[in-house]
């Protein structure tokens, strides 16, 4: 899937883990995989050669607006770099040199 056509509105964040030594970072979430959908599913964003990673939440909002989806606007790093998750009051920042799309991760 091309990362620019991919829409986040209304995902939701289930988790994040990345590695230091390796510099990856996997966002795990649940999102539509297209405008028609009714149903969110599984999939990770993947970022490889991960310089800076940021993230400042409120986990009570998280969870608050997990049933109408706690991701607000994504914003794809492919050509700067810098990718951004806007999240219900909350975000996440990350540099790397590329990310992909992981499906039914």
């Amino acid at each position: 899937m091309d990362l620019a056509q991919l829409e986040l509105h209304d995902a939701n964040l289930l988790g994040v883990a990345f590695d230091p030594v390796a510099r990856t970072a996997d966002v795990r979430l649940a999102y539509y995989p297209n405008e028609q959908s009714s149903e969110r599913v599984l999939g990770a964003l993947r970022f490889t050669g991960v310089s800076q990673f940021n993230q400042l939440v409120d986990l009570g909002l998280l969870e608050e607006h997990a049933r109408f989806g706690n991701i607000v606007q994504w914003v794809s790093g492919e050509r700067s770099g810098v990718s951004y998750i806007y999240l219900a009051r909350g975000l996440i920042s990350v540099t790397a040199v590329s990310v992909e799309l992981i499906a039914d991760a």
